[in-house]
Order: C-alpha cells, then sequence, then structure tokens
C-alpha cells in the first residue's frame, strides 16, 4: 500500500510517499534527489496554508488541514516574518551527528571496514599529529564510534577520514564518501565565496545520488535531503560559523 503525502521539507513541496512495510507500520520514502523537481516554498502561501488549520475541530481534521505541512504560529502575524527563509538548517546536525554518522556507522555494520582493520584504524588515528587547537579524537573506533561528539565527528570526517579510509574503504565508496568530505571542506571555511557554495551543492547532489544507488531508497534519512538545501540557506545566513549550534552547544 502507497500513500502519498505532500511537504515532506520545510523548505520545499516535493512529495514524498509512505510505505506500509509491516501491517500497519508505514516508513517515508525520502529518496529522490532531482532536485530541479522541487518546488520551492513560498512564505506568503506557507502563512495562508496555515492559517486554515485553525478551524480544525479534532486532531483528525487537523492532520488534514496539515496536508501541506505546515501549521499555524502566532510568529505569523508578524509581517516582515519569512517562515522559509526564517528558519536556518543546522551544519552540525545535518553534516556530522547526521550524515558522517550515519554513513561511518553503516560502513562498519555493512562490512566495508572490515573488522580485521578497525584496531589498525584506530592505530592509524593516534599517529596522526593535529595542533591541540583541534583535539583528538578518544580511542573508540574500535567500539563503533561509540559517543563520539559532534565536534569529534566533524574532525573524523574532515581530518582523520580522508587518511585513515583510503587504504581500508573499497575504492568506489572511498571516492564517494570523499565527495562529502570535500564539499564539506567548502562550506565549512570561515570565508567562503559563491562559487564555494554552487560547488558542495552540486558536490551533496553528486553524494546523495551515489548513496541513494550503493545502498537503496531506505537507507536515506531526511537529513540527506535538507543537506542538499543547506549551501541555500547560506545564501540568507552566510558562512555556517555564522549560524551553526556548535556556539550555542559550548
Amino acid at each position: 500500500m502507497l500513500i502519498l503525502i505532500f511537504a515532506g521539507c520545510s523548505k520545499c513541496l516535493k512529495a514524498f510517499s509512505r510505505i506500509e512495510f509491516l501491517p500497519g507500520k508505514f516508513k517515508s520514502n525520502i529518496s529522490g534527489f532531482n532536485i530541479n523537481s522541487w518546488p520551492a516554498r513560498n512564505g506568503t502561501q506557507h502563512k495562508i496554508d496555515a492559517a486554515k488549520t485553525r478551524s480544525a475541530v479534532n486532531g483528525t481534521h487537523q492532520k488534514q488541514l496539515e496536508q501541506f505541512g505546515c501549521r499555524w504560529s502566532e510568529l505569523f502575524e508578524l509581517e516582515y516574518f519569512d517562515p522559509i527563509r526564517g528558519h536556518s538548517i543546522d551544519p552540525m546536525h545535518c553534516l556530522f551527528l547526521g550524515i558522517a554518522k550515519t554513513v561511518t556507522k553503516h560502513y562498519s555494520t555493512a562490512g566495508l571496514i572490515p573488522k580485521a582493520k578497525i584496531n589498525s584504524l584506530q592505530a592509524a588515528v593516534d599517529m596522526i599529529r593535529v595542533p591541540s587547537s583541534i583535539g583528538r579524537i578518544p580511542r573508540k573506533i574500535s567500539s563503533g564510534f561509540a559517543s563520539f561528539t559532534a565536534d569529534q565527528w566533524k574532525n573524523w570526517t574532515l581530518i582523520y577520514s580522508p587518511l585513515v579510509l583510503r587504504d581500508v574503504l573499497p575504492t568506489k565508496h572511498y571516492r564517494i564518501w570523499m565527495t562529502f568530505v570535500n564539499a564539506t571542506k567548502l562550506i565549512t571555511r570561515k570565508t567562503i565565496k559563491k562559487q564555494d557554495v554552487t560547488l558542495a551543492k552540486q558536490l551533496y547532489i553528486k553524494f546523495c545520488l551515489s548513496i541513494e544507488q550503493e545502498f537503496g531508497e531506505a537507507f536515506i534519512t531526511p537529513n540527506f535531503h535538507m543537506l542538499c538545501h543547506l549551501p541555500d540557506v547560506m545564501d540568507d545566513y552566510g558562512p555556517v560559523y555564522s549560524f551553526w549550534c556548535y556556539s550555542f552547544e559550548r
């Protein structure tokens, strides 16, 4: 049984589907990265659609009225507030606690990082000397990258993984991973150019398409979809250092 739902994203009106994979249990299908078919949300129309939910008489009715993926907020009374451009996608959670964590752990559980090489992977990381301001990754790789913090996932992605995974991951998967790493290096610069953001978006789309092809539609999570919107958010908010959650959580 296939049920189509609309507006599964806060930035666009891409139609997602929900598949009944067990009796009475549904799973969202977030796959599909043809961004040209993703109609952008409009702040004015969003407010109009959200206002319709105020007439809900019960929970069931409200869900029916929320088919466009929005509900009323008192913030919408502010004429200058754009509900679409007025919220960002947090790079810390999307990039590192989301994509990097999901993909790296899958490499481990799927055997793409062989168990026999886990200890050598840890040894290789321990041999890398980095400035004290960066911080070292704890000795948790052998336990399946357990309890990495967001900052440790960032260091793993940008500094350690390109070196230590080169001779561990199969060549095809290493190239896919490096597509993500290279794009993330571009957008995590403290000073960034417009063309860097454009290139990063192209690389992220390429990465998501490759991941979907290799691991299937069911592997794709909302973070992969939001990853393709993240470079656009930087048009409004600037470099990630100006709006990601690291500064708040510290």
